[in-house]
C-alpha cells in the first residue's frame, strides 16, 4: 500500500522579515483511502533548518535520516553547522544520485542562518528552486490561489503564521487529499519550534474572525 502514497497534500513555506514559517495539513492518502488523520509531515532536520514533505512516506522517513545525519557530520568535521543552502544543495545531490531509483519525495526546505532565512523547493530529481512562497502538493494549485493575493515580501512572522495557515486551510477545504488538520513550524534565530495544536486553534480562530 505504501507505493501508492503520492503527493497527496499540501504544503506551504513562506519567507518573513525575521524567519521562514512551514506548514502542511495532517492527511496521508492512499488513492481514494484516507489511510492516516495524524500524518507527520514537518520534520527538524537541525536546530535552524526543517522540511516541509510530500510523497511516499518511507521514501521521506529514509531520506529525513540521511540528511540528519550528514548534518551532523559535516557539523562535526566543520565544526560549524551547515547552512539552509548548502543542506539544500546537499539534498538535490542526494536525489540526483537516485535519478534511475527516485525517491518519491517533494520537499520544502526553510531556514535561518547569518544570510537570513531562506527557502527551498527541491522536486524528487533533485531540481532545486529558491523562493519566497512556495507550495507544493496535491492542494498547492488552491493554496497558491490565496497567496499570489495576500503574499508581500517582509512580512512578521506573526503574518506569515496567518497566511499559511489561511492557505493550508482553503487547500483543506476543496482538495480531497488535504485535511484533518494543520501543523505549523517557525524557524528564526532562536531556531526551530513547532507551534502547538492550542496556538494553531487560536490563530484558526483569528483568521476566521476577520
Amino acid at each position: 500500500m505504501e507505493d501508492n502514497f503520492k503527493k497527496g497534500t499540501t504544503t506551504v513555506a513562506i519567507v518573513c522579515d525575521k524567519g521562514v514559517v512551514l506548514a502542511t495539513d495532517k492527511r496521508a492518502s492512499a488513492g481514494y483511502l484516507i489511510a492516516h488523520k495524524n500524518a507527520q509531515k514537518l520534520f527538524k532536520i537541525t536546530e535552524s533548518v526543517g522540511v516541509a514533505c510530500a510523497g511516499v512516506v518511507g521514501d521521506i522517513q529514509s531520506l529525513i535520516g540521511l540528511l540528519r545525519a550528514e548534518a551532523n557530520l559535516y557539523e562535526m568535521k566543520d565544526r560549524k553547522k551547515i547552512s539552509t543552502k548548502a543542506l539544500a544543495q546537499l539534498t538535490s545531490n542526494i536525489l540526483q544520485g537516485q535519478r534511475y531509483y527516485p525517491l518519491i519525495a517533494w520537499l520544502v526546505l526553510g531556514g535561518y542562518d547569518s544570510n537570513g532565512a531562506e527557502a527551498y523547493s527541491i522536486d524528487p530529481i533533485g531540481g532545486v528552486n529558491k523562493d519566497t512562497m512556495i507550495s507544493t502538493g496535491s492542494g498547492s494549485t488552491i493554496a497558491y490561489g490565496l497567496l499570489e493575493d495576500r503574499f508581500r515580501e517582509n512580512m512578521t512572522i506573526e503574518e506569515g503564521i496567518e497566511l499559511s495557515i489561511r492557505a493550508i486551510n482553503v487547500a483543506i477545504q476543496r482538495d480531497l487529499a488535504t485535511g484533518d488538520g494543520i501543523a505549523v513550524t517557525i524557524i528564526n534565530s532562536s531556531g526551530y519550534k513547532e507551534l502547538s495544536k492550542k496556538e494553531i486553534e487560536n490563530v484558526v480562530v483569528k483568521v476566521k474572525n476577520k
